[in-house]
C-alpha cells in the first residue's frame, strides 16, 4: 500500500467503535428524519473520517454517526437505520486513522503521518434535525481537541 494512504480496515474499525460506544447504553427511541450532507474545510471536501451527532437538553433519542465518503457526503444512522432522531444535537468529528509507512526494518522506523483533517472541529458546535429531510453542511476549522 502506498505512504500515508488510508487502511480501509482502519477507517471502518473507527468509526464502528465510535458508534458502537455512543450508542450503547443510550436510552429511548424517538422520531428519527434522514439526515444527509457534506462536511468541508476551507472550502474543499473533507475527504475521510466520521461525523457523530449527541442529542442535547436531556431529550429522549439515540446518538447517531455517519462515515464520510472521499467526496466530503455522509449519511446519518441510528441503531443500524437511516437518520437521526429530531432535535439539536452536539457535532462531534474523528479524524480518518492513517496507515502506517511500510518500512524494511532497518534504520529509525518512520513516523506514522497524521490525517490532514486532525484537529478539526466543527465550526458550529450544534445542529438542528427536523422532520422531514435534513440536507446539511458541516464546516470544519482547526480547534484541537475540545
Amino acid at each position: 500500500m502506498r505512504s500515508g494512504s488510508l487502511r480501509r480496515t482502519d477507517v471502518v474499525a473507527s468509526l464502528t467503535l465510535v458508534v458502537a460506544a455512543v450508542v450503547s447504553g443510550c436510552g429511548g427511541g424517538g422520531n428519527t428524519s434522514s439526515v444527509t450532507g457534506k462536511v468541508v474545510a476551507n472550502g474543499q471536501p473533507v475527504t475521510g473520517g466520521s461525523i457523530t451527532f449527541m442529542p442535547v437538553d436531556g431529550k429522549d433519542g439515540q446518538p447517531s454517526g455517519g462515515a464520510i465518503q472521499s467526496d466530503g457526503t455522509f449519511k446519518m444512522m441510528t441503531d443500524n437505520k437511516e437518520g437521526a432522531a429530531i432535535g439539536k444535537h452536539q457535532v462531534s468529528y474523528v479524524p480518518p486513522q492513517m496507515e502506517a509507512p511500510e518500512w524494511d526494518g532497518y534504520g529509525q522506523q518512520p513516523a506514522t503521518p497524521t490525517s490532514p483533517f486532525q484537529g478539526m472541529v466543527p465550526k458550529e458546535t450544534q445542529v438542528e434535525v427536523k422532520s422531514g429531510t435534513n440536507d446539511l453542511t458541516i464546516e470544519l476549522v482547526p480547534g484541537g481537541p475540545r
